[in-house]
């Protein structure tokens, strides 16, 4: 198992609801779903689950507290509204939708992950480029001038 993640806590309409970023993608505290959608506990929510949908972690709070949970991913959040929820949550998937993944994506963005315009010199030329997630990014205007010519690009 991971080191112990550390929770963001959220709060809709006085329910809890711990969320952690594992490789990039959000996970929610079981139990804590299951009750913010009226479930007094997280069985079923998790039987009705598939099992990439699911995955035991360890929470950290403090140095020497830490708590191992079931979490399920944002995918399963969703098809645990589908199956469990009625009409009364459907403010809950907007705020999953719309609120809560892209703050769980924006609190852990690298910094330098957004795209980048950049500039290259190509056979004389200067060619606008994005430079994005490692990669090297032209237009489609300027896509022609590198396959005419047959030569590597190295940036």
């Amino acid at each position: 198992m991971h080191d112990a993640y550390t929770p963001v806590v959220f709060y809709h309409h006085h329910q809890r609801l711990r969320a952690v970023m594992v490789d990039n993608q959000p996970w929610f505290v079981a139990h804590d779903f299951a009750r913010l959608i009226g479930l007094p506990d997280a069985l079923p929510l998790l039987q009705a689950l598939e099992p990439h949908e699911q995955q035991t972690l360890c929470l950290g709070y403090t140095h020497d507290f830490h708590e191992e949970i079931t979490a399920i991913s944002d995918i399963g959040a969703y098809r645990a509204l589908f199956q469990f929820g009625g009409p009364e949550h459907e403010a809950v998937g907007r705020w999953l939708s719309a609120v809560l993944v892209p703050t769980l994506h924006d609190y852990h963005r690298v910094p330098d992950a957004a795209p980048r315009r950049n500039e290259l010199s190509y056979e004389g030329r200067r060619i606008g480029v994005v430079r994005w997630q490692g990669e090297v990014w032209v237009a489609w205007r300027d896509l022609p001038a590198f396959m005419v010519s047959g030569k590597e690009v190295s940036v």
